[in-house]
């Protein structure tokens, strides 16, 4: 069953965002009368679509919200590739992208780009969040060079490529040290360079090693995902 987002409800009435019209329509094909998830505050409602810009609440869905915020540092790389990243993060509990210029980036963006990278991406984010039915989209902040890169009050993961002064992963993720803030960095093709990686060491950052062999940069995302999501059952 497809979700969808609202910006509105009146009366038990959720109203179906423009942008969404077409593809319930011509996409989905649903007809009137048939079930829809539609999402409105962060909670999730089975819905009967009363026309295709209306529905009507017939109960509650889903009301569970993330019990772990995480914060993944991301790369700029090209267009695929982070798109592929913002995608498979959001469907596995990102709460929020925030993308880095590393030193190793081949790709820079004018601000003029950036804006509507920035808007193609919070789409993605929407769009991921409907497919996978989270009850809340993530964002895409705006691009931040690396020394304005936060710690939180949690685990702090810097992805590391060096084979000394290094962790791994499961001592720096598991059962004792989850907790309900995690951020993330990783680099882009070529890793995070000795003097990036000595900056966020010295914010809080613990070096950590995924294992011996080397990940693209848009597989890093589901590695670290999928442990947070078997760590916290």
């Amino acid at each position: 069953m497809q979700q969808y987002f609202s910006k509105k409800e009146e009366n038990g009435i959720l109203y179906i965002n423009k942008e969404d019209i077409h593809h319930i329509k011509n996409v989905m094909r649903i007809n009137i009368g048939e079930n829809v998830i539609v999402n409105y505050n962060n909670i999730s409602y089975l819905c009967t679509l009363t026309s295709y810009e209306t529905a009507k609440i017939e109960k509650v869905y889903k009301d569970k919200q993330d019990s772990i915020s995480v914060f993944a540092y991301i790369p700029i790389v090209n267009e695929e590739k982070i798109s592929f990243i913002i995608e498979k993060g959001t469907e596995m509990g990102v709460s929020e992208f925030i993308p880095v210029n590393f030193s190793h980036s081949k790709f820079k963006l004018s601000k003029e780009k950036e804006i509507k990278k920035l808007e193609r991406w919070n789409k993605i984010c929407k769009e991921a969040s409907e497919q996978s039915r989270r009850v809340f989209i993530p964002k895409v902040r705006n691009i931040i060079d690396v020394k304005d890169i936060e710690t939180v009050n949690g685990v702090n993961i810097l992805c590391s490529l060096d084979t000394s002064n290094v962790k791994s992963i499961k001592e720096v993720l598991n059962s004792d040290t989850l907790c309900d803030k995690i951020s993330l960095v990783f680099g882009p093709e070529g890793g995070i360079s000795k003097e990036e990686e000595d900056i966020l060491s010295k914010k809080g950052f613990t070096k950590t090693s995924l294992g011996d062999n080397v990940l693209r940069t848009e597989t890093v995302i589901i590695c670290l995902m999928m442990v947070i999501n078997y760590i916290k059952g």
